[in-house]
């Protein structure tokens, strides 16, 4: 791919601030919104060093037209650091405030059956050349649901970060830059000593836990880990073979994957605790460690996903209220059913609440008809 040559009226200023970025260790993958901003400078044949208002709004049409809320902020972000630097070289230009994200997407919750369904296929798929990726496969489920794994830090994991004895899995370099020790439930442990030894025992210790077989049919040294795309082509068929189908949402929409299980590991846990007896708003924070989220609030909503999957909860929070309200009488539902529902008349208005209404007349808005 050829470098980019900076043409615009403010080339001289796009160069300074990316040697600026490069001397503090940044380690700059997102260059080419700032080479959108000069593609479009160029385009519009500006002239003058001023980023006004609708410029900078029609450069994010220009560069962003058709993405995502979430991809329109990344722009802005990397946009805002450059004014900054424009504003201390005593170029004034706006600075846009984020566009607010409205994050409608429902995670889907596997129940308990689903669960058993998605291993049994998992385990039983009947093997190819190489018998390899379908042991991987079903460890990488199991430790996907087991410790809440993001799909990338599984993939990520390297035979030394993985701890067997102490039954602990280290996550390096996880969303936010940050590092995290994962206790393993000891049904795990065991099941990950046995791909150990029949894997991962003889292999070097910076050797990938799930190691594509790309140099085997490559014939070079050059190892992998597996990809992303190649776990969910193979999630698909297991979720298809065990009668689980995918949500009609539209095309770029979230649809059923692996992530889920996490999803699940998570409302299951909280589940566990509330039939345990233990207040899920205490244990929130621990999760919420446990799984590597940036604030609580990314853990928190999930608690009203618990009791939603949880037949069980419901019926334990309906036996534990059974009394302490009073019951309809029955004689009451052949009324209903014979005049239909009751509707009582309001009662007169008073001169009190006459005066009421003279007195809050004029203070709010009227509404028009």
């Amino acid at each position: 791919m050829s470098k980019h040559v900076y043409a615009g009226v403010l080339r001289d200023e796009m160069i300074g601030f990316l040697e600026i970025r490069k001397n503090q260790g940044f380690k700059d993958g997102r260059t080419f919104m700032l080479e959108s901003l000069d593609k479009y400078l160029v385009l519009q044949n500006t002239t003058e060093k001023l980023l006004t208002a609708s410029v900078i709004d029609d450069w994010l049409v220009f560069a962003c037209n058709g993405q995502r809320t979430r991809t329109i902020n990344n722009y802005i972000g990397y946009y805002n650091s450059f004014a900054k630097y424009l504003h201390a070289i005593g170029i004034d230009v706006f600075v846009p405030e984020y566009v607010r994200i409205c994050d409608n997407y429902a995670p889907y919750i596997f129940s308990e059956q689903e669960i058993e369904r998605i291993f049994t296929v998992s385990d039983n798929i009947r093997p190819g050349k190489y018998v390899n990726p379908q042991v991987q496969f079903s460890v990488l489920l199991r430790i996907l649901y087991g410790c809440g794994l993001r799909l990338s830090e599984a993939l990520s994991l390297k035979k030394f970060d993985i701890d067997i004895e102490g039954g602990v899995i280290f996550i390096r370099n996880a969303k936010g830059n940050c590092d995290r020790f994962v206790p393993m439930e000891q049904a795990l442990t065991k099941t990950l000593s046995l791909y150990y030894n029949l894997l991962l025992k003889d292999k070097s210790d910076d050797a990938w836990v799930f190691e594509s077989d790309y140099a085997a049919k490559t014939l070079t040294r050059l190892k992998k880990s597996r990809t992303a795309k190649w776990a969910q082509l193979r999630f698909r068929r297991t979720l298809k073979e065990a009668g689980i189908d995918l949500l009609e949402l539209p095309r770029k929409k979230r649809n059923i994957c692996l992530n889920c299980l996490r999803h699940t590991f998570i409302v299951t846990s909280f589940r566990k605790q509330d039939l345990a007896g233990i207040d899920n708003n205490d244990l929130a924070a621990s999760i919420s460690v446990y799984v590597g989220h940036y604030r609580l609030t990314g853990t928190q909503r999930y608690l009203h996903m618990t009791a939603e999957n949880s037949i069980d909860i419901i019926n334990a929070a309906n036996k534990y209220s059974k009394g302490m309200f009073p019951e309809i009488p029955s004689e009451y539902n052949s009324i209903v059913e014979q005049r239909g529902p009751l509707r009582l008349k309001p009662p007169p208005i008073t001169v009190q609440e006459n005066l009421n209404n003279e007195c809050s007349k004029g203070v709010f808005p009227e509404v028009p008809q």
